[in-house]
């Protein structure tokens, strides 16, 4: 098969060249691709550089090939999209289906706000595969006989669970932000982002970071009780609140709740939010007095 333009491209030059790549508040360290890397053909891959180090830790492909029956008397066409680490110290959140001769690795689509950390299975085999599809060959063309995977046939923004080790021997985890449609021939690579401090896990989505410590209060200067239960938060100050004022806001920074606090004890509904990490901030005029960090479910 001849090596189509793509590949020379992605070949000699690292995904993070394509990206703007940034440290967001607090521990995350996240990297936006623009424009969307998309692996449409055959022999198409690309290479993932989390920590901008120059060297790669995951590799993706799109990639096809032919084979017989040792008999000649079949002939198929497996196409596969797929993914693996650089190395045996990185990995990727999946399951595996085992053989008598070896086993086949699928790496999860997680949803949004799914904890990633060591809790998890993590796949470092060299060959994973996201969607595959089987065709017998025949005298009136092509017959799809098998298909699956975890992302087959089309899974929109959902993320790969992943963990490397970085040069200082530092391990991270992150996510990497995935499209698979086309019936399970296109892989788009949108985004992806890492915590930044060692053996801590990180919220699929989340691009603030220290998301295993949500419960832990990042600011707090004033005597402010916060919490959630029930898709309702809890404020309650130990003073009466004066001029303070509340936000909150979800993971991408949209601005979900604003108002004056006026009481001691405040409850706030979010039941028609979905599910996931929201960032409390109170403020007396200007300045900021308490920042949490929230989990609704």
């Amino acid at each position: 098969m001849k090596v189509n333009e793509k590949l020379k491209q992605y070949s000699t030059m690292c995904i993070s060249v394509l990206a703007t790549q940034f440290s967001a508040k607090a521990e995350a360290v996240y990297t936006d691709i623009d424009p969307d890397l998309i692996l449409d053909s055959d022999l198409d891959f690309a290479y993932i550089d989390l920590d901008n180090n120059g060297a790669s830790d995951f590799v993706f492909f799109n990639f096809s090939y032919y084979f017989a029956t040792s008999s000649l008397a079949l002939y198929f066409l497996l196409q596969r999209l797929g993914a693996f680490p650089s190395n045996s110290n990185n990995g990727i959140i999946g399951t595996f289906e085992e053989f008598e001769y070896g086993a086949i690795f699928y790496p999860l689509a997680l949803p949004t706000n799914s904890f990633i950390n060591s809790t998890h299975n993590f796949q470092n085999d060299n060959f994973q595969i996201l969607a595959f599809r089987s065709f017998l060959l025949n005298s009136t063309g092509m017959d799809l006989f098998d298909f699956g995977g975890n992302w087959y046939p089309e899974i929109i923004d959902h993320y790969l669970g992943v963990k490397f080790l970085d040069a200082e021997n530092c391990l991270h985890y992150g996510w990497i932000r995935c499209d698979v449609d086309d019936n399970g021939r296109t892989l788009r690579i949108k985004d992806y982002a890492y915590e930044k401090k060692c053996n801590t896990g990180i919220l699929a989505g989340d691009t603030i970071g220290d998301t295993t410590t949500v419960s832990n209060v990042d600011i707090n200067l004033i005597n402010a009780n916060i919490y959630a239960f029930n898709s309702n938060v809890y404020v309650q100050l130990d003073e009466n609140p004066g001029n303070y004022s509340i936000r909150i806001t979800n993971l991408s920074g949209a601005l979900i709740y604003s108002d004056i606090l006026r009481d001691k004890w405040n409850v706030i509904s979010l039941i028609k939010e979905p599910e996931g990490l929201y960032f409390i901030e109170i403020f007396a005029g200007q300045k900021k007095l308490v920042v949490k960090k929230i989990f609704i479910n």
